[in-house]
């Protein structure tokens, strides 16, 4: 298998974000990326996808969409539209038709920042997904980097700004100079909700990004980018493995890339902390295969996770540890009922244990 690293949620100021193409597939260069998928709002943005190449290295840039409702109050239900190949905002205002006509256009869908909190005091709105009577999507965007880093200032201000009355720009300020101490890992509420989907027998292919914007923000005489898209490239990423090599060819590397992202050939990876290339989550049952794939059970059913560096381990079956370890490399184990099994890995990172590793499932069928 070939491993590849990317990130497939990012503005530019086609929507809201602060620079184009170019200088992100320079920043994606620096951060060691593979791959990234540009996802402005409402807008598919054509005549800028290829590979960016300079002395560092090169990057292919692909192009997506993310849509809503514009006119829908309060705003939320965004979803991530990749690979369509066609502006897909015509059909945001009927959530369940954006999803059929994603598919029936050889896209992948996913829904955006599905579990967030209001945060009013800074003017953010709950984005999340508030449209539920809906089915067929690809998969979630199970770790959004800046929705958990609203979500923990949310958090934080509930605690201060009611009991002490704190003024909301002075407890935002740590999460602006120093963000890393403050995500921990994908909301619980999300993991728990694709957990449910698994149990009941669906495919649901998960993905982690950065939601990058690089917005510049001001208090007093403190101005910084919230937060700058190198920083984000090396932060929450999807590593994906396909059975052939990117060759330069555009066509064909898409193919690979789309495929793998939605068929969920890919684990979400904390790299910040740890970068967590070579890991590898397999199953051998009749047949043999990685993440994302379905193995048919059998008595000598086995599945195996290898990290790069020690870790605690966590194998997950409908919302239940199944197995578990702590500080090693490996984990082996017999399953005896078929489901979807996927893995977490922990790391202690800035005093804290941290999200590492959230792994695409291996579904065990009878």
């Amino acid at each position: 298998m070939y491993e590849y690293v990317g990130n497939c949620h990012m503005h530019t100021p086609y929507s809201d974000g602060e620079q184009y193409h170019a200088a992100i597939a320079e920043d994606a260069i620096k951060a060691g990326l593979d791959f990234v998928i540009v996802t402005d709002h409402n807008v598919w943005v054509q005549g800028v996808e290829g590979y960016y190449e300079n002395e560092n290295g090169r990057v292919l840039l692909l192009t997506g969409e993310e849509v809503h409702n514009v006119r829908r109050q309060p705003q939320a239900s965004h979803f991530l539209v990749y690979g369509a190949n066609k502006e897909m905002v015509a059909y945001a205002p009927d959530p369940q038709r954006l999803i059929d006509e994603t598919n029936a256009a050889g896209g992948y869908g996913f829904l955006a920042h599905p579990h967030e909190l209001d945060v009013p005091i800074v003017n953010e709105p709950n984005l999340g997904w508030h449209d539920w009577d809906i089915d067929g999507f690809t998969g979630l965007e199970i770790w959004n980097y800046m929705s958990c880093m609203k979500n923990r200032l949310a958090e934080k201000l509930g605690k201060l700004w009611w009991q002490h009355k704190l003024p909301g720009w002075l407890t935002a300020i740590p999460f602006g100079l120093n963000p890393e101490k403050h995500i921990t890992g994908p909301e619980p509420e999300t993991l728990a909700f694709w957990d449910e989907l698994l149990a009941q027998g669906k495919r649901i292919a998960a993905i982690g990004n950065s939601d990058a914007h690089a917005t510049p923000m001001r208090v007093g005489p403190i101005s910084r980018d919230i937060y700058p898209y190198e920083f984000l490239f090396r932060a929450v990423n999807n590593h994906i493995l396909t059975t052939e090599p990117l060759s330069g060819d555009f066509d064909h590397d898409q193919r690979l890339i789309l495929k793998a992202l939605g068929h969920g050939n890919t684990w979400v990876g904390y790299d910040m902390a740890h970068p967590t290339k070579g890991f590898r989550f397999t199953g051998k049952g009749v047949n043999k295969g990685i993440m994302g794939h379905e193995i048919k059970i059998d008595a000598g059913a086995t599945l195996q996770v290898r990290t790069p560096i020690r870790t605690n381990i966590r194998m997950i079956r409908h919302g239940e540890v199944v197995a578990q370890i702590d500080n090693e490399t490996t984990l082996t184990h017999i399953p005896n009922e078929p489901g979807a099994y996927r893995v977490e890995c922990r790391i202690p990172y800035m005093g804290k244990e941290r999200g590492w590793i959230f792994s695409n499932p291996i579904y065990l069928r009878v």
